[in-house]
C-alpha cells in the first residue's frame, strides 16, 4: 500500500519536470533562430503537430537531464557537524558501521521517502532536477550568446542577451543548490523525528 502511494507520486514530479525543462529548451532553440534569423527552418506548432512537439519536448527533457548528470556534480559527502550527528543516530539505527556518510545518508532518505506524508522531500528533489535541467539549458545558451556577439562585433542587443542568459543561469544555480539543500535537510530532519519515535517504543 505504502508503494502504491509512494511511487505514483514520484513519478508524476519527474514527468512534469522532464516536460518542462524539455519545453524551456524549445522555446529557446526557436529563439535562437530568430536570432540568426532562420525561424523558418522551424515547423509551426499546431493543433495537429501539439502531441509530436510534446515528445519533443519529453525527450529532450531527458537528454539535457543526463548532460546535467555528467557535468554537475554535488558533494556528496560534505556534511555540516548537525548532519554528521545525525548520521551517526543513522549508523546505529541501521547497524551499519563500516558505511560511508553518503551511504548512510542514502538509506536514511529511503526511510524518510517513505515516510514522507506531506511530500517536501519529493518536491524540493522535483524542483532541484527542475532547476538543474533550466541551469544546463542556459549555460549553453550563454555561450551561444557570447559566440554570437563576438562573432558580430559587440553588437549591443546580443551583449544585453548574453548578460540577461547569464543572470538567468546564475539565478537557476543557486536555486538548484538550494533546494539540493531543502531535501537533504528534510531527509535527516524526518529521519531524526522517526529514529526517536522507534527508539522510545
Amino acid at each position: 500500500m505504502m508503494g502504491d502511494k509512494f511511487f505514483p507520486k514520484f513519478n508524476l514530479y519527474d514527468q512534469i519536470g522532464y516536460l518542462l525543462v524539455g519545453s524551456i529548451a524549445l522555446i529557446v532553440f526557436i529563439f535562437d533562430l530568430y536570432l540568426l534569423d532562420k525561424r523558418f527552418m522551424f515547423p509551426k506548432l499546431t493543433t495537429s503537430n501539439f502531441i509530436v512537439w510534446l515528445i519533443i519536448a519529453y525527450f529532450l527533457g531527458h537528454i539535457f537531464q543526463a548532460i546535467a548528470n555528467v557535468f554537475i556534480k554535488e558533494d556528496k559527502n560534505n556534511f555540516s557537524d548537525s548532519e554528521k550527528e545525525i548520521l551517526n543516530r543513522a549508523k546505529e539505527y541501521f547497524k551499519a558501521e563500516k558505511q560511508s556518510l553518503h551511504e548512510l545518508y542514502s538509506l536514511c532518505y529511503m526511510i524518510s521517502s517513505a515516510k514522507d506524508i506531506t511530500g517536501q522531500i519529493q518536491s524540493f528533489n522535483a524542483y532541484y532536477s527542475l532547476y538543474r535541467g533550466w541551469s544546463i539549458i542556459f549555460t549553453l545558451e550563454s555561450s551561444f550568446l557570447l559566440i554570437l556577439m563576438v562573432m558580430n562585433w559587440f553588437n549591443i542587443k546580443n551583449f544585453i542577451l548574453f548578460i540577461l542568459s547569464l543572470m538567468i543561469t546564475i539565478l537557476f544555480i543557486r536555486r538548484m543548490r538550494r533546494f539540493y539543500n531543502y531535501s537533504r535537510s528534510k531527509t535527516l530532519q524526518t529521519f531524526l523525528i522517526l529514529s526517536k519515535n522507534i527508539f522510545q517504543l
